[in-house]
């Protein structure tokens, strides 16, 4: 139990400071859509789908290496509490309204169709056997 929490611990902090490189590195766009973190969230998205299919019964991916780059770097990549909070911010200057919007949607959609896009290609990889067992 402690091995599942220090993997955990491990895969949280590389997927924050991956979010923090990305929010340094990549500005909004105007009219405040928040890239930075459409960006985490959708890559988050797409390599949780990805992981997913590859921790099914019997895959490639074993239950430490499912808690080290699912629940720890997935986790930690994405950020629920930004988005939410970007959104609010947006939603309470009438300017950014619009792209408030837009941006709760395009997130929602998007993240669901970069899921499923995981998922399909990760069963791919999964069904191939191009991977080794982590």
């Amino acid at each position: 139990m402690l091995k599942d929490g220090i993997l955990v611990f491990i895969g949280g902090g590389i997927g924050a400071a991956v979010r923090e490189l990305l929010m340094l590195g990549v500005a909004n766009l105007p009219g405040g859509f928040p890239m930075p973190i459409f960006i985490a969230n959708m890559a988050a998205a797409l390599l949780i789908g990805i992981l997913s299919a590859l921790t099914i019964t019997g895959g490639l991916i074993g239950s430490g290496g499912k808690l080290l780059l699912t629940t720890g770097i997935m986790g930690g990549l994405s950020t629920f509490s930004s988005f939410i909070w970007g959104t609010h911010q947006m939603l309470a200057n009438p300017p950014e309204q619009a792209t408030a919007i837009v941006y709760l949607e395009l997130s929602m959609v998007a993240g669901f169709l970069f899921v499923e896009l995981g998922l399909r290609l990760g069963g791919r990889l999964r069904s191939e056997g191009n991977a080794t067992k982590v």
